[in-house]
């Protein structure tokens, strides 16, 4: 998703909040309490293990199921029904260096991505994000530059802003799809944006999607699996799939679910994008709480 996006979709739903000075900031209910053992604990983020500094004129504002912290240097946005965060910058603040096109960004942690990766990672699990469940790290990069309309950006023009990188989890050798922990790290190695979501995983899960994985890795028994689930959905025979920890994402609403399923990127039927299918250990397609179901695809 483009930073600019993500940054305006989050101070529209921010707007919405009404103020309070002093709002509890505290930790609600989850709507699931699943049997969950220190192999898939989750890690819940807050204002205090952040390296985010919110500058100068910080206040307090709650509204519906939402909080967050406002300063000079931008938002630190708690949802209060997942427990999911995130930091929104604010550019412009005084002390800041000017930077490309007239907006001051704030200066990179560094031009090496292997290193920034290497600080963020440490920063999360200092926090306290389990390191049995850091699975890898990826980088996204975010870029500034100028052109003229009709040529495009010049490289020549561009600059680094920063990078960005993402954690990725991993339960019992599982890959969990939907949990997310992102920083990007000034000079100073303070937040410029970040983002966790990291929801428990029950043991029973884990154990399903374990036993699903064994299944699987036996010719016979993957054969049979593929000749049910690909009766119904062409392409899924021949696609490469692997089995995955699948659960709600951070902004849903309607109660925490989570499942093992084999998971598998296939054309449409009439070749137009890729979806993802997701089947249960029977072959039964799955489709998760906050999914649409959809029976119509494009012709490209």
């Amino acid at each position: 998703m483009n930073p600019r996006t993500m940054s305006l979709g989050l101070f529209l739903v921010l707007a919405a909040c009404s103020s309070e000075q002093e709002p509890s900031l505290a930790k609600q209910p989850q709507s699931v309490a699943p049997t969950v053992n220190e192999e898939g604990a989750g890690y819940q983020h807050a204002l205090a293990r952040s390296r985010f500094d919110a500058g100068a004129g910080v206040r307090r504002e709650a509204g519906g199921s939402y909080e967050r912290v406002v300063g000079g240097r931008g938002v630190f946005f708690v949802d209060t029904v997942t427990r999911a965060t995130m930091v929104v910058p604010t550019f412009g603040a005084p002390g800041l260096p000017k930077g490309t096109l007239g907006v001051e960004y704030p200066r990179p942690l560094t031009e090496n991505p292997a290193e920034h990766s290497a600080v963020v990672k440490a920063y999360f699990l200092e926090a306290g994000v389990p390191v049995a469940q850091v699975s890898g790290t990826h980088v996204t990069t975010t870029m500034a530059g100028s052109g003229p309309v009709s040529g495009g950006v010049s490289p020549a023009q561009s600059k680094l802003l920063w990078y960005t990188t993402h954690l990725e989890r991993s339960v019992g050798g599982i890959p969990v799809e939907g949990s997310f922990a992102y920083a990007a790290l000034d000079n100073a190695r303070r937040v410029i944006s970040e983002g966790v979501y990291w929801p428990d995983i029950p043991v029973d899960v884990v154990r399903g999607a374990q036993a699903l994985q064994r299944r699987l890795a036996s010719p016979n028994d993957r054969a049979e699996f593929l000749a049910r689930v690909g009766a119904g959905e062409a392409g899924v025979r021949e696609a490469a799939g692997e089995v995955k920890i699948v659960h709600t994402s951070a902004g849903y609403h309607g109660g925490f679910e989570v499942k093992a399923v084999y998971s598998v990127a296939v054309r449409g039927p009439n070749g137009g994008k890729f979806r993802i299918l997701r089947f249960d250990d029977t072959g039964a397609a799955v489709t998760m709480s906050e999914e649409r179901a959809t029976t119509t695809d494009s012709l490209k």
